[in-house]
């Protein structure tokens, strides 16, 4: 034995020391630190040894090390993926290998030799691997292919260096696997690449050959495999070079692939300022809008760190956004708020704060007030905002110097003279209009902040509000500053009634600023209560003429006041009836405006009257007219405009605009019609979303429920022309699925037009272009299906008492099984998604068998596209009778034809005809289940009667061959057959002809009853010929084998009718039961009556156990 620290260096000793280790390691991961260190030692005293030649033993090497590692590496290559002793043994050898590797370099610098000076231990032993197990890469087992892709793959990960010649084979099989139709073979290939990429440089490639980096960016983007796509995206390294397809993965449909680009990939980057403004503001708006909540938190955590990369300063994080574009750093502060709120205590809002106000600063406050208000921390809202006087002030401060700017740029005017002072004035007004657009966003977010400050200090209040209604009325003040200018004033204000009044009187001096608004007019008999001081003031005056300066000027005071109209209407909800100073306004100005001819001015008036009909009912039906109008001849802009007041009005007013009237009996499907074609013949894609979203809006809130809407918005969802349209696709990727789940009713709606759908979009998809993209029908399908599935309603509870929850599936699939028998070329779609739907216990009785009727109807009159198809259709009726076994077999099929709900099935049944390769049913409609043979038997019977017509022809006269045995369910069939028509021959003859054609006449077609009678003088005819022939063959064929004689079988007696005798066996030259009645040659009837008399279509005393072993080893005519 060997002593301690050495190990048996026999053939055999090595081989089972190895094969204990291999033991050891399989078993538990603690035990590889030490199996590595023994491992290494056989390897080495191994390697130390060399055969002699002059001696006959075969002493163990190097060579034998090697060999035995591979034997024991080949027994974990059948093993699937998951089983955990082999994973266990695949991590000890790349344990090993990165061990061994180690070893090596150590014992290189000891000895002062450079890497390359010859082969090591090391390096001739993963040669012999990896061109080991490269042989398993093109196996035909994809487990083999899985393994042996892994090995390497461990091999590579724990390898240092590589031969050279070893790397491009290496890398061409790599690169090969990557193409693997076993995802997880592409996995492992993926991992292998993201060690050998690191090795590589841009010249080491050919310039045929893609590089690594290349192919794990294409691996990420387009790799169907969501496991897949993980593994790569972890083995892929951020760089400029790959960082575009990284940040494509934030949309990835796997949540696991979004998570990991936050978690993984995008915190590689080392300053967020390496990305541009528009990558981060995407990144950011995508992560933390992320439906999952592991996505969220992510990339709240990517936030945090892209500030503590910025020291903790918020200011320069702000920096880094483009603060008026969005609210992307609104959000990604909130997130900052939550996963750390002691950032909120570092900020300091003192007098300094706000007296050096920019827009970060101004813009970091007023989220920090938002978000208090929201979490309810009005403690915190004290200590950032100033008092409300304070605020006034400061209001009343910026917004002067941007009244300044303002002027200072109008006043600029670029003189004619040199170039270079032409352009120092363009940057001079570059730098006012960036002053400008800062002091305008500060402006506006303390606007905001005064909206929300507490107005218990009267004085502050009475500040602020006379110098917001001195703000808007001055033409300087921004557009912009007009909304937030209102919200202010609407919270100083009482009421909304005295809002209203506010904002007329402002609108009434910009227009005629002369005005006394507080001036007493004698009373008229034109003059009513109603009327404004403007209005009133108007009766009485002269029209005068005004030159085009003055008509320019007072177009520009008409666009402000309609700006300061629309922005009223929009915070108003009181009707046109408690507020009678708007009438005024309508007339004046929002009339004119949309009769103007200036298309500004027009779409701005438009909006305005819309807004006013949405408070005054009977405008709103006056006006719908105009508007129906305005979409079909106004610009594409005031057309979605138009549409977008179209739709509120229509939600508003449903009845009042949709209700029958005088020469108008049907506005509802005009008004459908209308929109429908909006949606349809639009080119535009603003237009197409602004119909598509109102639809949906429609019948999500019941306005309309016509199942052509729906219909019209799930196809152009999935609509090829419809791809680039990415807001129409991302509305009704959400309006949809909330219309089909929010009620039973709605899923119904939905089902009624999946059949329809699906025939269009098929026809669209087999039509397509090679431009063209679209989703595949089976897609289109399974994710119509997910949508009805009555599991996913939002509120199951509201809907359990209704009759017809949970019965949306079984009627899809009816509708589909039904467009089955007309359709050949969905046939194959719909057997494949049958199994998807939802058949609940409970449903209807008799849906359930009209299902199933229909079902076996059409396997016996219908042919299957192929093989997986019928497998499918199979399981989906063993699934269908298991699971309800009791209804199905509750009554016959002659008690179900009495029943009434099912009258209109049967009688479609009834009138099937069977198409080509489809035999016919025995009765003209339904074949017992025990004469059904399969496909396979089929195609064998037609082999074996195409050859028995050339052996017949040359051999006529030849002693009949004795006949073969046929399976038990054949001659079932042919006994089924032969009795059913002998019962009719029967029937026939002892008088019942009347009742019988009284009974069918309503369920079978005449041409139905002349076949069954044509088969029956057939059939009769065959008898007689077979009776004749038996009696002379019988004698001559006793004595054959398998016949008569005792060639391994008992003879069957005439006349003994024992139990194997009552069995009944098919004609031997045909194993369909259909031949019989088709065929009418003498000879073949003769060959097939080769039994003797007494026992016709006996089985010659065939034994159960015979009869079950030829149905496991297959009957003789298989063999």
């Amino acid at each position: 034995m060997p002593t301690r620290g050495q190990v048996a260096t026999g053939d055999d000793g090595v081989e089972d020391t190895i094969a204990r280790i291999f033991q050891q390691v399989q078993g538990n991961v603690a035990s590889h630190k030490k199996n590595v260190v023994q491992l290494h030692k056989i390897h080495t005293q191994c390697a130390q040894q060399s055969p002699s030649a002059t001696s006959r033993v075969k002493l163990p090497g190097e060579g034998q090390f090697n060999e035995t590692i591979r034997s024991m590496l080949y027994r974990i290559l059948p093993l699937k993926k998951g089983t955990t002793v082999a994973d266990r043994i695949v991590r000890f050898i790349g344990s090993y290998i990165k061990y061994l590797a180690e070893r090596t370099s150590e014992e290189q610098q000891r000895s002062e030799r450079g890497p390359d000076t010859e082969d090591t231990l090391a390096s001739k032993f993963v040669d012999f691997q990896i061109r080991t197990f490269l042989k398993g890469f093109n196996s035909k087992d994809k487990i083999v292919r899985y393994r042996s892709v892994q090995l390497v793959a461990e091999i590579v990960t724990s390898l240092g260096e590589i031969d050279e010649d070893l790397y491009n084979v290496l890398r061409r099989s790599i690169l090969e696997r990557v193409l693997d139709k076993e995802s997880s073979v592409r996995v492992q290939a993926v991992i292998a690449i993201g060690k050998l990429h690191k090795g590589e440089s841009p010249r080491d490639a050919d310039d045929e050959d893609v590089s690594l980096v290349d192919v794990l960016c294409d691996v990420l983007q387009h790799d169907v495999s969501g496991e897949v796509r993980r593994v790569a995206l972890l083995n892929t390294p951020t760089t400029e070079r790959t960082l575009e397809s990284i940040i494509s993965r934030i949309q990835d449909i796997d949540d696991g692939v979004r998570r990991i680009v936050f978690q993984h990939s995008l915190p590689q980057i080392p300053h967020p300022r390496v990305l541009t403004i528009v990558q981060r503001e995407r990144i950011l708006r995508t992560g933390l809008g992320d439906r999952e909540p592991s996505v969220v938190e992510a990339s709240k955590n990517l936030v945090l760190k892209w500030v503590e990369t910025l020291d903790g300063d918020l200011l320069k994080f702000l920096e880094t956004f483009d603060l008026v574009g969005g609210d992307v750093a609104e959000r990604a502060l909130s997130a900052l708020f939550d996963i750390k709120p002691a950032l909120m205590d570092a900020i300091n809002f003192d007098g300094a704060f706000w007296n050096a106000l920019t827009p970060e600063r101004a813009f970091l406050a007023r989220v920090l007030v938002d978000y208090c208000i929201k979490h309810d921390d009005t403690a915190r809202v004290e200590t950032v905002l100033p008092v409300v006087t304070a605020l006034a002030f400061l209001i009343q401060t910026f917004y002067n110097r941007l009244v300044e700017r303002v002027r200072n740029k109008d006043d600029q005017a670029i003189p004619s003279g040199s170039l270079d002072l032409k352009e120092m004035i363009s940057d001079q007004e570059a730098s006012l209009d960036a002053e400008e657009l800062d002091l305008e966003f500060i402006v506006g977010e303390l606007y905001r902040m005064a909206a929300n400050a507490d107005y218990g200090d009267e004085i502050g209040r009475r500040k602020m509000f006379v110098l917001i209604r001195e703000m808007i009325g001055q033409k300087s003040l921004p557009d912009g500053l007009v909304p937030g200018c209102l919200d202010v004033l609407s919270r100083l204000s009482l009421n909304e009634r005295d809002f209203i009044r506010l904002i007329v009187e402002v609108i009434q001096i910009m227009r005629d600023p002369g005005t006394d608004l507080d001036q007493e007019l004698p009373p008229d008999d034109d003059t009513q209560v109603e009327d404004t001081p403007v209005k009133r003031a108007r009766l009485f005056q002269v029209p005068v003429e005004k030159s085009e300066d003055e008509v320019k000027r007072s177009m520009e005071t008409d666009m402000r006041c309609l700006s300061l109209c629309t922005a009223m209407l929009e915070r108003v909800m009181s009707t046109f009836d408690e507020n009678s100073t708007l009438d005024g306004i309508l007339s004046e100005l929002i009339i004119p405006a949309v009769k103007s001819k200036d298309p500004a001015m027009r779409e701005r008036g438009m909006v305005a009257l819309g807004l006013c009909c949405l408070i005054h009912r009977k405008m709103a039906i006056n006006s719908f007219g105009l508007f129906l109008n305005q979409v079909e001849k106004a610009s594409p802009t005031l057309q979605v405009r138009a549409l977008q007041i179209i739709f509120d009005m229509l939600t508003l007013y449903e009845r009042d605009l949709m209700k029958p009237r005088p020469g108008l009996e049907n506005p509802q499907e005009q008004i459908v019609e209308f929109l429908l074609g909006v949606l349809g013949n639009s080119d535009m894609e603003g237009i197409q979303f602004t119909a598509a979203l109102g639809l949906s809006k429609l019948l999500i809130t019941g306005v309309i429920d016509q199942d052509r809407v729906l219909q019209s918005l799930v196809m152009i969802y999935f609509s090829p022309e419809t791809a680039g349209n990415q807001r129409l696709r991302q509305c009704l990727s959400v309006t949809l699925p909330i219309y089909a789940c929010s009620a039973n009713r709605n899923q119904q709606g939905l089902q009624r037009v999946v059949i329809p759908s699906i025939k269009i979009l098929s026809e669209v998809y087999e039509e397509l272009e090679e431009e063209q993209e679209m989703v595949a029908p089976v897609q289109i399908l399974g994710t119509l299906i997910d949508w009805t599935d009555p599991r996913n309603l939002f509120d199951t509870n509201v809907n359990t008492h209704d009759t017809n929850y949970e019965e949306v599936h079984i009627d899809l699939a009816i509708e589909m099984v039904t467009s089955m028998f007309d359709e050949d070329a969905h046939r194959r779609l719909y057997i494949q998604l049958l199994s998807k739907l939802y058949l609940p216990p409970g449903i209807d009785d008799n849906k359930l068998r009209k299902l199933k009727y229909l079902a076996s109807s059409y396997k016996l009159n219908r042919p299957f596209p192929d093989s997986t198809s019928k497998n499918a259709f199979d399981r989906f009726l063993k699934t269908l009778d298991k699971n309800y076994v009791d209804i199905l077999n509750g009554i016959s099929e002659e008690e179900s034809r009495k029943l009434e709900a099912l009258q209109d099935l049967f009688q479609f049944i009834d009138e099937l005809v069977p198409e080509e390769g489809v035999s016919a049913p025995v009765d003209g409609r339904r074949r017992p289940n025990k004469t059904r043979t399969n496909d396979v038997t089929k195609k064998k019977a037609k082999r074996k009667r195409d050859s028995s017509d050339d052996s017949q022809n040359e051999g006529a006269a030849a002693s009949p061959t004795p006949a073969k045995r046929s399976r038990p369910t054949r001659a079932a069939a042919i006994d089924a057959r032969i009795r059913a028509v002998q019962a009719r021959v029967n029937s026939e003859s002892s008088g019942e002809e009347g009742a019988i054609a009284e009974k069918t006449s309503t369920k079978r077609k005449r041409e139905t009853i002349e076949e069954i009678d044509a088969d029956i003088d057939q059939l009769l005819g065959k008898k007689v010929k077979r009776t004749s022939a038996s009696s002379s063959l019988s004698i001559s064929s006793s004595n054959k084998p398998g016949i008569g004689g005792t060639n391994g079988r008992k003879s069957a007696r005439p006349g003994n009718k024992t139990k194997a005798n009552q069995q009944h066996t098919a004609p031997t030259h045909d194993s369909s039961s259909d031949d019989l009645l088709e065929s009418d040659d003498d000879e073949k009837v003769a060959l097939e009556s080769t039994l003797p008399d007494g026992s016709e279509f006996s089985s010659g005393g065939e034994s159960e156990n015979e009869i079950a072993g030829g149905l496991l080893l297959g009957s003789d005519d298989e063999t």
